[in-house]
């Protein structure tokens, strides 16, 4: 009978933010177990938030096998696979006290227009995963994150706005001198006439839902993907490449090996390179059932079943910064906040933007309207990509800024 454990550590400190002074600080520091049982071919589990012993977790799981969920893979024969990011975990926890206390300084002036709510934390995470085949996988690692939700003072919506980062090693400056230009224009007013735009998204995820489903093995093997049977065809043009990264230290990413324990060798997994569809990925009991090499996604929280999923999608680097691809544009439209977007089952895409701004090579003319943008992940990854940058919006978010038109219209 095989069994694994995954335990999930986690010491943070929390500040929240409200009116721009501290309302309340907390510390947790908690431990999370999920085991697993593999017997006659089902997996029987249990999970506990607390202090508990393996063998008591174990007796949990033993006296609650009424319903198991079938199972026909093998689990991986790793040992001894640690990842500590010492660099990461050697700040105090205070020290997002120092970047809660620098955005203070440099937001003060905004305090007559705006009130800024949010939290700064400190994640110190530790994990295993061990088996009774020998398995004995750990990490440890720390992050640090921050953001404010922002809203003018009168304002009838719930916030108008938000920035933030996470990452290894924070940059509030760099955060903040490339958010608060906004701010000070928020209350310029810009006008644009219904047409096509270059259209950048400061949160580019929205944009890759559709067009990362295809490379799931459930979605791409049972045809319900937009490019299923599409493997080693073109599907975009050449500028775009898309990979899926587990390991980037600078980034807070730590998983060499999945929740299953399945070790990757490639860090960054190539999924579309110059257009090209790249690879599918898959878990354990996915690449079992399809016939395909587990590609270390599987994904599981303590309480939680398997999931093929990304650890994280990275878009592949441009030549140029996002500044100088601003300043060559004659018009561009930039979405701070886009909020109750979705895509057809097609692929055809469309939001509304809630906060937007204009931009003349480079520089800000104001704030537009709420706005309604349409394309199709077809057309913004294809004939209407217009560039990748070579760098973010913001220094610590990890891919690059995406150029593309779109069509645009006034609500």
């Amino acid at each position: 009978m095989m069994r694994d454990i995954l335990t999930v550590g986690e010491e943070s400190l929390s500040v929240e933010v409200i009116a721009g002074k501290i309302h309340s600080c907390r510390s947790k520091n908690i431990i999370k177990k999920g085991l697993r049982i593999f017997e006659q071919n089902k997996i029987y589990a249990s999970s506990y938030v607390g202090e508990i012993s393996d063998e008591q977790l174990f007796e949990k799981v033993r006296a609650n096998m009424a319903v198991g969920i079938p199972y026909e893979f093998s689990l991986p024969e790793v040992s001894g696979m640690r990842l500590q990011d010492d660099e990461s975990m050697q700040a105090p926890l205070q020290s997002i006290l120092q970047a809660f206390e620098m955005s203070k300084e440099k937001l003060g002036r905004f305090d007559r227009q705006f009130t800024f709510t949010g939290k700064f934390r400190r994640r110190l995470n530790r994990q295993s995963l061990k088996s009774s085949e020998g398995m004995l996988c750990e990490s440890a690692f720390a992050v640090n994150e921050w953001h404010y939700f922002f809203k003018e003072k009168g304002s009838p919506q719930l916030l108008d706005g938000y920035f933030g980062e996470s990452a290894r090693t924070l940059d509030v400056q760099d955060t903040l001198d490339k958010n608060t230009p906004y701010l000070e224009a928020y209350k310029t007013q810009a006008k644009i006439e219904n047409g096509s735009y270059p259209v950048l998204f400061i949160d580019d995820e929205v944009l890759l839902r559709k067009i990362s489903e295809s490379f799931i093995a459930d979605k791409y093997c049972t045809g319900s993907a937009i490019y299923s049977d599409k493997l080693n065809a073109q599907i975009a043009d050449s500028k775009f490449s898309l990979y899926d990264i587990n390991y980037s230290p600078e980034h807070g990413l730590y998983k060499k090996y999945d929740d299953e324990g399945t070790v990757r060798k490639l860090l960054k997994l190539p999924l579309i390179e110059r257009g090209v569809m790249k690879n599918v990925i898959a878990d354990l009991r996915s690449a079992k059932k399809y016939g395909l090499k587990p590609t270390g996604n599987g994904q599981r929280n303590f309480d939680s079943a398997v999931t093929t999923n990304f650890n994280r999608l990275l878009v592949g680097a441009g030549t140029r910064s996002t500044q100088d691809i601003l300043k060559s544009l004659d018009n561009c439209i930039i979405a701070f906040l886009a909020w109750g977007g979705d895509f057809t089952d097609k692929g055809d895409f469309s939001t509304p933007l809630q906060l937007s701004y204009l931009l003349q090579k480079g520089e800000i003319v104001g704030r537009l309207p709420q706005l309604t943008v349409k394309t199709s992940t077809q057309e913004m990854f294809g004939p209407r990509l217009i560039e990748i940058a070579s760098d973010a919006f913001q220094r610590t978010t990890h891919s690059p800024s995406i150029f593309s038109e779109m069509d645009v219209y006034l609500n």
